[in-house]
């Protein structure tokens, strides 16, 4: 009863703690609980240090010691604990509620984080977590106190580790004795299996989750350096800070290379009129010096010096998981959609600091325009893609080749690649090389390349400068009155000089044209070389093909013609969401000859004003005004003003209750649900899901992802009634197992699965409804026979 606040816990700590080492032992316990305050006895003493000494080391440690006062801490912690599964979760947690990005986490970015977990925690709980976690006593809590509140485990094991490590040589030398194949970096594999490694698997363990950094498995020299001997990173860190630019860098360097031999020795450092000390010089040259030579040139200088050669990059690449979250951050930032973000741009959306930004820029701008695009972009964030990239690209030289290379595997000719065409034509590339091909080059977004994307991924330099310089061509004529007026002397020839000298193209674009168009490298470009590369057209992103009218008082996006038209009900992120449904619709609309059409549902209801997605469904899923739109305002206006004869229904996600309760009117002759949210929508709307099922009228395709409720899946609740009714048969059910909700409207593309599965969903949705759509006095079908006659 002493101790009734956090604040007192730590207090009574550090007078028990006599020696300061950051444990109480038996000793310092008795001496503090046997005078004349508290008046223990020997064996009170004893039992209350054997309570404390949870691991049994001989010592009470500060959270042990918060566990012995506040017995309900321990339960806090594991509650806090509990919350992040992954070493790559819980540094994410960090970065994410660190809001100032100053490294540390304040009482109120800890109690945001906290609160976010969905438990509660009253403000002592929160003082508690504080406590254990800043074991520097600044207030905050920073990455590596962090790293050890929430996986105390490895921070013990890595702990005993360190206790025989003396200097960073011995850290290098121990990195390199392991390192068995010389590649410089280590493997859980290698480290397991060199005989160089002096570790156990537990040990081994514990330093792969504190020390990857980057989460790509491996770990290279700093990271190895950084969690082995963590005070040289920690001198490093606050030696960096004095330096936050590249540009300070290069200038701290030029001062420091005394004799002007573009490398800098230990002596120059510690000599020089700057100092460092000895374990500053000493962590420069573990880090920097790659290649062993004693020295540091300037590479090795900023990627020490200025942590975006690693460090940084490494935090950067631990927000982005997967490709998909790569291309979503580089869409957030290109606010004008060019395809290419500033430093201006990146600075406006607030993802980045400063620093990282800096950070982003060196890394990634290497052709040093100003502009990053999303192939350098992906490049610094995702760099697996990058590498895949730069093998698959090596053996294109020119844009004919990639023209070549594209009909081989283009084995159908319909002049679109697939991932699953790729990967079953035999060709070199690997499973992770196609999916860096389709992250990078699918531009428009349908899961599918055609050859002005390839061209794009393939010769990625010069693309962008040729459809520049094409802009200005409205015809083939006018691109060979280009090539007479340069080709003076009438050979049929253009060389760079003359290129340079008689139009009015700048050094960067001559390069371009040349760096595409001379496909036989004879150093000159002939007219047919000149007209291929000035029709290469730069791929465009997916602009909407229909428009939007107003029905009623309802916006309806509308797209295709005909007489039939099928409704396409949008899930509950609403009718102006970012996801992929007017890509998919005007993709049905052109495949199916058919109108589609996509009413706003949701009206001016935004799902950001929700609490959480309950709230949400129950607020949108209205049944009664929806049914009055589609009796009194959109069927009137199909039937009437646009002459539509057969009409089918789609809903995805929430929109299948919508599709669901509309397939109870006779109007509509059939229905297709796409990862349906039937059940929650029905059950937040307060109705009887037996009573709307039983309501439908007309077959039903019902595709459902693994992780939707199983009353919509085969053998489910729906099947059963469907079943019953006289359109059953006609019914198909059908579970995507390797599916998760969501895979057709926002999953990434690049992904081989998500990609064949979206495609085949959608061709399954047109076979399903074309059965049923059709209407009294319909034209038949036009047959091509065997034999070419109709």
């Amino acid at each position: 009863y002493a101790h009734r606040s956090v604040e007192d816990v730590r207090k009574a700590f550090k007078t028990y703690d006599r020696d300061g080492d950051g444990a109480i032992d038996r000793g310092e316990l008795h001496k503090a609980l046997t005078n004349y305050k508290f008046n223990f006895s020997d064996q009170e003493v004893d039992i209350i240090f054997a309570a404390g000494d949870i691991d049994n080391d001989g010592c009470v440690d500060f959270e042990e010691f918060m566990y012995l006062m506040c017995p309900s801490t321990a339960q806090i912690v594991k509650k806090f604990r509990d919350s992040y599964k992954t070493i790559n979760e819980v540094k994410g947690a960090f970065r994410k509620y660190d809001k100032n990005r100053d490294g540390g986490l304040s009482k109120s970015e800890l109690s945001r984080m906290m609160m976010s977990t969905g438990h509660s925690f009253t403000d002592m709980e929160i003082d508690a977590i504080l406590n254990l976690g800043d074991r520097d006593g600044d207030g905050e809590i920073d990455l590596d106190e962090f790293m050890i509140l929430m996986t105390p485990s490895a921070s013990e094991t890595l702990s005993k580790i360190r206790q025989g490590i003396t200097s960073i040589a011995d850290v290098k030398g121990l990195f390199k004795d392991i390192d068995v194949d010389g590649d410089g970096l280590l493997s859980k594999e290698e480290m397991l299996n060199s005989p160089g490694c002096k570790f156990d698997k537990e040990q081994i363990e514990a330093i792969y989750e504190l020390g990857d950094s980057n989460g790509d498995e491996v770990l290279d020299m700093g990271e190895f350096i950084a969690i082995m001997y963590p005070a040289a990173g920690e001198a490093l860190a606050k030696l960096c800070k004095n330096y936050p630019n590249i540009d300070e860098v290069e200038l701290l360097f030029r001062k420091l290379d005394f004799d002007n031999d573009g490398s800098i020795t230990k002596t120059e450092l510690s000599e020089g009129s700057i100092r460092f000390t000895p374990q500053e010089v000493e962590a420069i040259f573990a880090l920097g010096d790659i290649n062993d030579d004693g020295a540091l040139d300037l590479e090795e200088f900023i990627g020490v010096m200025y942590p975006s050669a690693a460090t940084v990059a490494g935090r950067l690449r631990g927000q982005y998981t997967d490709i998909n979250s790569v291309k979503k951050a580089f869409a957030k930032i290109d606010l004008d959609g060019d395809g290419k973000v500033t430093k201006e741009e990146v600075a406006k959306t607030d993802l980045f600091n400063n620093q990282e930004i800096d950070a982003l820029f060196f890394l990634g701008d290497s052709n040093n325009d100003g502009e990053i695009d999303l192939e350098e972009f992906i490049g610094v964030l995702y760099p697996v893609v990058a590498a895949a990239l730069a093998k698959m690209t090596k053996d294109v030289q020119s844009v004919d080749d990639a023209r070549y290379l594209f009909k081989q595997l283009d084995h159908d000719g319909d002049g679109l690649l697939s991932q699953e065409e790729l990967r079953k034509s035999g060709c070199k590339f690997s499973a992770k090389e196609i999916e860096a091909l389709f992250a990078v080059g699918d531009v428009n977004g349908d899961g599918e390349i055609d050859i002005n994307e390839f061209i794009n991924v393939m010769c990625p330099g010069a693309t962008t400068v040729i459809a520049r310089i094409s802009a200005q061509f409205k015809c083939l004529e006018d691109i060979q009155e280009e090539f007479k007026k340069m080709d003076l002397d009438g050979d049929g020839q253009i060389t760079r000089e003359e290129m340079m000298e008689y139009s009015a193209l700048n050094q960067q674009e001559v390069n371009a044209v040349f760096d595409l168009g001379d496909t036989d490298r004879d150093g000159s470009i002939d007219l047919n070389e000149f007209v291929g590369v000035m029709q290469t057209s730069a791929p465009v992103p997916y602009t909407e093909s229909g428009t939007i009218v107003t029905v009623g008082e309802t916006d309806v996006y509308l797209v295709g013609s005909g007489a039939k038209c099928v409704i396409w009900c949008h899930d509950m992120k609403g009718f102006n969401s970012d996801d992929r449904t007017r890509q998919l619709v005007d993709k049905l609309a052109e495949t199916t000859g058919w109108v589609i059409a996509v009413p706003n549902f949701l009206g001016g209801k935004k799902i950001e004003e929700s609490a959480d997605e309950y709230s949400w469904l129950s607020s949108i899923t209205d049944w009664n005004t929806i049914r009055d739109f589609w009796v009194e305002r959109l069927l009137p206006y199909l039937r009437d003003d646009l002459g539509i004869k057969a009409i089918g229904v789609l809903g995805t996600g929430w929109g299948s209750y919508v599709a669901t309760r509309m397939s109870s009117y006779e109007e509509i002759l059939a229905c297709v649900n796409i990862q349906p949210l039937i059940s929650s929508a029905v059950e937040a709307a307060k109705e009887d899901l037996y009573e709307v099922y039983e309501d439908v009228r007309c077959p039903t395709l019902m595709m459902a992802c693994r992780n939707n409720c199983p009353n919509e899946k085969p053998g489910g609740l729906a099947n059963n009634i469907y079943n019953s009714c006289s359109f059953g048969k006609k019914c198909e059910f059908v579970e995507l197992q390797d599916m998760m909700h969501g895979f057709l409207l926002e999953g990434e593309r690049s992904v081989e699965a998500i990609a064949v599965q979206s495609r085949m969903s959608m061709k399954k949705t047109a076979e399903f409804l074309g059965k049923f759509l059709h209407y009294h006095g319909e034209p038949e079908p036009v047959v091509e026979a065997c034999c070419g006659e109709k």
